[in-house]
C-alpha cells in the first residue's frame, strides 16, 4: 500500500497581500522493486510583504539529509521562489492546478518623475513591480488606464542568466533524476541569483516599445529608493538587450544589518527616499544623414531645416536653426502620423550662449500615442552622439523644451558605443491595483 504524506506551508510571494491555495500530488518511486509513495502537498498563501532571507537560508542548509516530508517542503519552496508555478509544477511532473490570475490579486505601483530638477517637472512614469510576469494584454491596459507616455513593468530574475564563468555552489536544491527515482537533495553548480537583475518591458497606452530612458530611471529610482535593491547597480533586460543604472546621489543606505522581522521596536529602518539621481548606461545611436527634409518641413510648419538624419532606432533627428524655433514650434501631428517606422521625431537646436545648456531638443510621436514627450532618455542617445561630433565634447548639458521641462547630463563614449545619461527622479504618487483591475483576459 502506498504511503501518502501531506505539508503545509505558507507561500509568501514577495508584493502580494492575496490568498490562495495551490495543491499537487507526486508519485514518488523508491526503487525499481519498491511500492510508489505519494507525497502530497497544499500551499497556502497568506499576505506577506518580503520574503525572508533567513528561513530559507535554514531551509536550504538542513537539505543534507532529508525526510520525504521535508523534500516535498522543499518542493514547495522551490515554487514560492521561483514564482513560475505552472513552469515548476511540470518540471516536477506534478499535478497541480495553478490559477495564476487569481494567485496574485494585488500589484504594487508608483507615479515618479524621471529628468526632474523639481517635483512636477520632468515625465512622469508608472511603475508597477510584479511578483509575476504577465500577459501583454494585461500589461497593455494596464499602461493604457494610466495614460502616462510609459507604464513600465518590472519582474525580479530569481535566477538571471550570468556571465560569471565560475558559478557559486548552491547547497540542498531538490531535483528529479531522469530515472525516476525520488526527490533528493544534491549540490549543484548553477548560476547564482544576482539580487540586482531584473526583466522590464515598456508599455505606452498605444504599444508596446523597445527602449525608454525615463520609465527605465523611474523603475531604478524605485528599486533604489525602496531598498528592494541595496547595492549601487541595477541590471535590466529588456528587448534593447542588458541595460545599467547607478546610483548618483540621494539614497540613503543601510545603517547597520537588516532589522529582525520579529523585533517589534527596530532601532533602525530605511526610509524611502522621495528624490535623487540615477545614471543610466544605454547604448549609443548616433543618427546617419537622410534626405526626407521636404517630408518633414511639411510636418513642422514649414521651418527652416538645417540637417535631418534618422538613428538607428528609427526616429528623426531635425536639427533647426535655432533654440527659438525649437520653443515656438508647432507641428502638424496628422502629418507625423503617416511617417515610416515608429514615427519619431526629435527636434534640436544649439542652445542660446545665455544659458547653462549645450543644447535644447523636444521630441513628438503622435504614432504611438504621444503627442510630445516631456522628457526621452532614448532620445538623447541620438542627440548625444551628434552634438559630442559637433561641439568636439564628450560630456554635455541638455534641456528638452517641452512644457514641463526636463534636464539631462550625457555623457558619450564613442569608443565603447555607450551613451550615459544621468537626471534626477521625484516621487509623486504610489499605490496599489486591486484584484478586479487584475482579471482582464480579453
Amino acid at each position: 500500500m502506498a504511503a501518502c504524506l501531506c505539508t503545509k506551508l505558507s507561500f509568501n510571494p514577495c508584493l502580494s497581500s492575496s490568498s490562495s491555495t495551490v495543491r499537487g500530488t507526486k508519485a514518488l518511486p523508491l526503487a525499481a522493486n519498491s511500492q510508489q509513495e505519494c507525497v502530497s502537498f497544499t500551499v497556502n498563501a497568506t499576505p506577506r510583504r518580503a520574503g525572508s532571507d533567513r528561513r530559507r537560508g535554514l531551509v536550504m542548509s538542513s537539505l543534507e539529509s532529508t525526510s520525504p516530508v521535508e523534500e516535498s517542503e522543499e518542493v514547495a519552496l522551490r515554487i514560492r521562489e521561483q514564482m513560475m508555478l505552472e513552469k515548476v509544477a511540470q518540471k516536477y511532473h506534478l499535478e497541480a492546478r495553478v490559477d495564476v490570475e487569481e494567485l496574485f490579486d494585488e500589484v504594487d505601483y508608483a507615479q515618479i518623475n524621471a529628468f526632474a530638477d523639481r517635483p512636477f517637472s520632468g515625465n512622469p512614469a508608472a511603475v508597477c513591480y510584479l511578483p509575476y510576469p504577465r500577459s501583454d494584454k494585461w500589461m497593455q491596459v494596464v499602461a493604457r488606464e494610466f495614460n502616462l507616455a510609459e507604464t513600465a513593468f518590472l519582474v525580479k530574475r530569481i535566477n538571471p542568466p550570468s556571465d560569471d564563468k565560475k558559478p557559486k555552489k548552491r547547497k540542498g536544491l531538490v531535483q528529479v533524476d531522469e530515472s525516476g527515482k525520488k526527490l533528493k537533495a544534491v549540490k549543484s553548480f548553477t548560476p547564482a541569483p544576482a539580487d540586482n537583475e531584473f526583466d522590464l518591458r515598456w508599455f505606452t497606452p498605444m504599444t508596446e516599445v523597445d527602449l525608454c530612458g525615463h520609465a527605465t530611471l523611474a523603475s531604478a529610482h524605485l528599486l533604489f529608493s525602496s531598498g528592494i535593491v541595496d547595492g549601487n547597480t541595477v541590471v535590466f533586460h529588456t528587448k534593447s538587450g542588458i541595460l545599467k543604472a547607478n546610483k548618483v546621489s540621494g539614497y540613503q543606505e543601510f545603517d547597520g544589518p537588516p532589522p529582525d522581522e520579529r523585533d517589534p521596536k527596530p532601532a533602525k529602518r530605511r526610509q524611502p527616499s522621495d528624490k535623487g539621481v540615477v545614471e543610466l548606461d544605454f547604448p549609443s545611436s548616433p543618427p546617419t544623414a537622410c534626405s526626407d527634409s521636404s517630408l518633414l518641413s511639411e510636418a513642422l510648419g514649414g521651418v527652416e531645416i538645417r540637417w535631418v538624419g534618422r538613428s538607428d532606432v528609427g526616429d528623426y533627428l531635425v536639427e533647426l536653426q535655432s533654440s527659438e524655433d525649437v520653443e515656438n514650434l508647432n507641428p502638424n501631428f496628422e502629418k507625423m502620423v503617416d511617417f515610416p517606422g515608429r514615427g519619431g521625431v526629435i527636434v534640436t537646436a544649439l542652445a542660446a550662449a545665455n544659458t547653462e545648456y549645450d543644447f535644447i531638443s523636444r521630441f513628438f510621436c503622435p504614432k504611438m500615442g504621444i503627442n510630445e514627450d516631456p522628457a526621452t532618455g532614448s532620445a538623447h542617445c541620438a542627440l548625444g552622439p551628434y552634438w559630442s561630433s559637433k561641439l568636439k565634447k564628450t560630456e554635455l548639458n541638455a534641456y528638452q523644451a517641452s512644457e514641463r521641462g526636463a534636464k539631462f547630463l550625457v555623457r558619450v563614449d564613442e569608443e565603447a558605443g555607450r551613451c550615459y545619461l544621468q537626471g534626477g527622479a521625484f516621487l509623486v504618487m504610489a499605490g496599489t491595483l486591486l484584484g478586479g483591475s487584475l482579471q482582464y483576459s480579453k
